[in-house]
């Protein structure tokens, strides 16, 4: 009796493997840029480079002092389309997609925060660019706080929008927690994502205004998750997140930095931004009240005239 059960077991295994595997391959690899440009907001800056081994997109528009923005977790430029435009009035404004994110490449490999800081480290040196403002938002923060500890001279200020790189109580994920369950992890995961509900939900605790959660937004964020490539960056950038922590060299920044924090961040509380206000010696922290975890898109126009008075020196 139990040989005969294990038997049964043993081909449900294989029926569900081979199903599947199907169901994986069916999808495609990585998103077409070319396909879908005409959609994509302020395509007419974007340019690609072959950075590392990746081939990383980026738009970059105006002239002036550096201006390095990065995205967070599952995003990518689209993140800022509201803000390049206006900054790079004054700015030069470099909006990259981070490798594994948007339209960069999507290789096996190292996704810890460091090494995505050095692969926008290298993205600068092949823009000739000695040194830049960065501003990140969420896991971008965490990339940008990396870069200034591993490479200062890169570094002439930073910006923190609701920054990773600190644990505080009241923190969570938009990664659902089965996402790191070996193998099985990866399989709940493209079957979640067969539709945009789960991006749709993440966007929920993302915002405090709910109208800013347009259909184009959702497509936008769901896009690269339809794909295999973007499913396996998710979860290799998920798995290795807290890989080199760099709070406990925060005391080493230097350069003058901005924290901005939306007060109602469901995702990374206020608490820290305060802590990270205490740790990092010239900051400031400045909070939007009615603001959730990306003020960058909620709140385009405070954000510009904080990141452009605040680099100015006013």
């Amino acid at each position: 009796m139990m040989k005969k059960l294990l038997k049964v077991l043993l081909v449900l295994v294989v029926i569900a493997a081979i199903a599947f595997t199907a169901f994986w391959f069916t999808r495609p690899a990585d998103v077409s840029f070319e396909e879908v440009r005409a959609s994509v907001p302020n395509s007419q800056y974007s340019r690609f480079a072959e950075i590392d081994g990746v081939r990383v997109h980026y738009q970059e528009k105006g002239t002036g002092t550096p201006l390095v923005l990065i995205h967070g977790f599952t995003s990518s430029v689209f993140s800022w389309k509201d803000v390049f435009e206006p900054l790079s009035k004054n700015f030069r404004v470099i909006a990259v997609d981070l490798k594994g994110f948007g339209f960069s490449g999507k290789p096996d490999g190292d996704y810890t925060r460091r090494a995505q800081a050095t692969l926008v480290a290298h993205l600068l040196d092949y823009l000739k660019i000695d040194n830049a403002w960065l501003c990140g938002n969420s896991m971008g923060g965490d990339v940008s706080l990396n870069l200034a500890v591993q490479n200062p001279q890169h570094v002439a200020g930073l910006i923190l929008i609701d920054s990773g790189g600190v644990k505080v109580e009241g923190s969570s994920s938009l990664a659902p927690s089965y996402l790191l369950i070996p193998v099985v992890g990866r399989a709940l995961t493209a079957m979640a994502l067969r539709s945009d509900k789960l991006v749709r939900e993440g966007l929920e605790k993302s915002f405090y205004n709910p109208a800013k959660i347009t259909d184009e937004r959702v497509a936008s964020y769901y896009r690269p998750l339809q794909t295999r490539g973007g499913q396996l960056a998710a979860l290799r950038a998920r798995t290795q997140a807290d890989q080199f922590p760099v709070e406990p060299d925060l005391g080493k920044i230097s350069v003058r930095t901005l924290i901005i924090w939306g007060a109602e961040d469901q995702l990374i509380p206020l608490a820290a931004g305060r802590k990270m206000n205490s740790l990092i010696k010239d900051s400031k922290l400045i909070v939007i009240e009615k603001c959730g975890h990306l003020p960058q898109e909620e709140i385009p126009e405070r954000v510009i005239d904080e990141i452009t008075s605040f680099i100015n020196g006013s």
